[in-house]
């Protein structure tokens, strides 16, 4: 290759560190195919940090930064007849196409796998199965050979129905990025999901944490964050009645959390002024023989009437305790009860540091009904005053 494209070469190459320092999480690797003739020879630089990269071709050399690994790759490129450099993130690429005379500048976008889709609804899926096919096949939901399971096509239609309902709550985000903290996440089917829409549908920087105190999920959702090469993602074990962060969650999530596990969801929230909630609360327990009303004894005298009032009577004081505290509530169907009776959404945008009104009827109401309550508990914790 002519000599004198190498500064061209080296400005167009420059932009990569940037993008490199900047969206680190974002990175997977620079691959490059040099050609000579008719023979190919393939050149990678992979990190396993920002200060431990490797620039593998014919050796490997490690480097410290990725300025010096390209200098080294623009060495060897100029060796040749000409070249393509792939800078590849998840998603997309970058690919700058270098000769003797040009070096120009194209983006593409990967994954783009053929799937079987007969047996999914007749709509534009968000999360497309053929684009998020590694995600698909990583949770379980997608065959090797590109089909949505059978039994899988419900629970695949209900995450896409939860990014519908949710995607308007991070159109604020910009380039600002989010925290993103899923309680007692479990597999954080969840939490994958809605990171690769904010990573690679949105183009949003996020980082996102799980937490469980069952030590067997996070094992395995650490596993599938490796085999998807999700660095910005971690999981934790932790007991959320202690978990406390060194970071304000910008959102915090909650699946199914069992009884008072949503509660302490919602408390960690609390306290943190979370800008952002999303629950789904499942079984409801805790008030089902704590709540009194005397006036109701003649309907809650029968046991299925007092279970369906409990329901109610929790999730209405987890919301009462969100306006209380500041928060834009909205109750939604989140799927079918055919799927499962467990089907409300609960979403909650601080807008607020408090809310007068709504603090005198959540304490009249605790009052009435004669209760404390376990997301009040919890989101006092810390509280010397409570």
């Amino acid at each position: 290759m002519n000599n004198s494209q190498k500064r061209k070469i080296a400005m167009v190459l420059s932009s990569f560190n940037s993008k490199f320092d900047e969206g680190f999480d974002f990175f997977d690797s620079i691959q490059t195919v040099l050609v000579s003739g008719k023979k190919e020879y393939k050149a990678s630089i992979i990190a396993k940090s920002q200060t431990e990269l490797e620039y593998i071709f014919l050796v490997k050399k490690k480097f410290e930064n990725l300025a010096d690994a390209l200098e080294d790759l623009i060495e060897d490129i100029i060796k040749y007849d000409s070249a393509v450099v792939s800078y590849i993130e998840r998603g997309s690429a970058t690919d700058v196409i270098i000769d003797d005379r040009n070096v120009k500048i194209s983006k593409r976008k990967l994954n783009d796998e053929v799937t079987d889709t007969r047996m999914l609804r007749n709509k534009e899926y968000i999360i497309n199965p053929s684009n998020a096919a590694p995600l698909l096949k990583a949770l379980g939901y997608m065959t090797e050979d590109g089909k949505i399971r059978n039994d899988m096509i419900r629970k695949y239609n209900q995450t896409e129905r939860f990014i519908e309902l949710t995607q308007d709550m991070f159109e604020d985000i910009g380039g600002k990025g989010v925290n993103v903290v899923d309680c007692a996440c479990g597999k954080s089917y969840l939490s994958f999901v809605l990171n690769y829409y904010l990573w690679e549908v949105r183009h949003v920087k996020a980082k996102f944490t799980g937490l469980d105190i069952s030590e067997k999920v996070i094992e395995e959702s650490k596993k599938t964050a490796e085999k998807l090469g999700y660095k910005n993602m971690e999981f934790i074990q932790a007991d959320l009645r202690e978990y406390e962060s060194d970071f304000k969650p910008d959102t915090v999530i909650s699946l199914h959390a069992c009884d008072v596990a949503t509660d302490m969801a919602l408390g960690y929230a609390i306290r943190n002024g979370a800008k952002r909630i999303i629950c789904v609360p499942c079984c409801h327990k805790e008030l089902l023989d704590k709540y009194k009303k005397d006036d109701l004894n003649c309907i809650i005298k029968h046991g299925i009437f007092r279970a369906r009032l409990n329901d109610i009577l929790t999730d209405g004081i987890r919301v009462a305790k969100l306006e209380a505290c500041g928060y834009e509530v909205s109750c939604i169907e989140y799927c079918s009860p055919l799927d499962t009776p467990k089907n409300l959404m609960i979403r909650a945008v601080k807008k607020s540091d408090g809310n007068r009104e709504a603090q005198k009827q959540y304490d009249e109401l605790l009052r009435t009904l004669k209760v404390l309550p376990s997301v009040e508990i919890y989101s006092m914790l810390g509280n010397s005053e409570y």
